[in-house]
């Protein structure tokens, strides 16, 4: 299997969040990730404003990553790997310190919008974050369904800098989510893609199942970008289309 993918988004570090549960299971899932031809990891534990401090955040994520980075290099796995973080959303986020969210080395930060509700402020956030040199990456965006309902929020929030990914799993399902993404493709209002990996059994790695779904000419652009995040290189997303609701369906 060549080794050619890079996974920016995933929860594989031991007991940090609802993602491996511990250290065995961490070791799994980079085997998954490495059977699959990756070859580049940013691990993206999530980080809730309100309920711990980034100094207690960046603890447990150094802790966690010192047991992952021994037990790599004594199974000698082929693996390069970075820390990062899955932000929740809050209207706070520029005040914070964000060299430890983003990911390492790069301006590139991950943030997770919330899925119940729309919060108000987002364009003011995210252009905050965009005015201290970092980039939004917005996760998972099939996920929310404000912007299903209405996608031209999203054609905003890309249209002034920011990023989409979405998860893998909702092109290798198919149905409902896998049609939405391909529009959401077909706009150019999506640039990377990602495992958002927490289990091997429930929510496994499944990287380049979630390629194959796609027209060649867009898997080879959506995995150019990943190589350019994770190595912190500008990304040229092109030039997103303005979804219209005609008819009743979004064109």
């Amino acid at each position: 299997m060549k080794q050619d993918l890079v996974d920016l988004h995933c929860h594989l570090l031991p007991g940090i969040d609802d993602g491996a549960r511990n250290l065995s299971v961490t070791m799994e899932l980079l085997r998954q990730e490495l059977a699959d031809g990756v070859a580049g990891v940013v691990f993206t534990p999530h980080f809730y404003y309100e309920r711990t401090t980034l100094e207690e955040f960046a603890a447990k994520r150094r802790d966690a990553l010192k047991k992952t980075a021994a037990a790599v290099r004594e199974q000698n796995l082929p693996l390069a790997a970075k820390a990062g973080a899955e932000v929740y959303f809050t209207p706070a986020l520029p005040t914070l310190d964000l060299r430890v969210l983003c990911f390492a080395g790069t301006p590139y930060i991950l943030i997770e919008l919330p899925t119940t509700h729309h919060p108000g402020g987002i364009e003011d956030t995210l252009f905050a974050v965009q005015q201290q040199g970092y980039t939004p990456i917005l996760a998972h965006v099939e996920r929310y369904p404000y912007v299903t309902e209405d996608p031209t929020l999203l054609y905003r929030w890309v249209s002034a800098g920011a990023l989409a990914q979405i998860n893998a799993a909702g092109l290798v399902r198919g149905g409902h989510t896998a049609r939405l993404l391909q529009r959401y493709l077909r706009w150019n209002l999506v640039h990377l893609l990602a495992t958002d990996a927490h289990s091997p059994e429930h929510r496994p790695v499944n990287l380049r199942a979630g390629y194959n779904e796609l027209p060649g000419d867009t898997a080879a652009r959506l995995r150019q970008n990943a190589v350019q995040v994770f190595l912190g290189r500008p990304v040229d997303p092109g030039e997103p289309c303005e979804p219209k609701y005609r008819f009743g369906h979004w064109v």
